[in-house]
């Protein structure tokens, strides 16, 4: 699916924009269609718990196959703000 959109951006973030797409001699068009991918894979990532500290973590603890990371996010996160769950 394809579609039309109309962004009005400060002169700076335009002539970065651009300076952008001639360095990756690329359109400007391609180069904000691929901050806008970044920003929505990072901010999936961010929902699910993920960033690059914890990925980095995670190659280096072994945990067992039942472990639930999201609730023992929970917990820590709770102890850590005195929250009781």
């Amino acid at each position: 699916m394809s579609a039309t959109l109309t962004v009005n951006l400060d002169g700076e973030i335009l002539r970065l924009a651009e300076q952008e797409a001639r360095v990756r001699h690329t359109t400007l068009p391609e180069v904000v269609v691929s901050q806008i991918r970044v920003m929505a894979r990072n901010w999936q990532d961010s929902r699910a718990g993920k960033t690059p500290a914890t990925d980095a973590l995670r190659a280096t603890v072994l945990l067992p196959p039942d472990f639930d990371e999201r609730s023992a996010l929970t917990e820590e996160l709770q102890k850590k703000h005195g929250v009781q769950g």
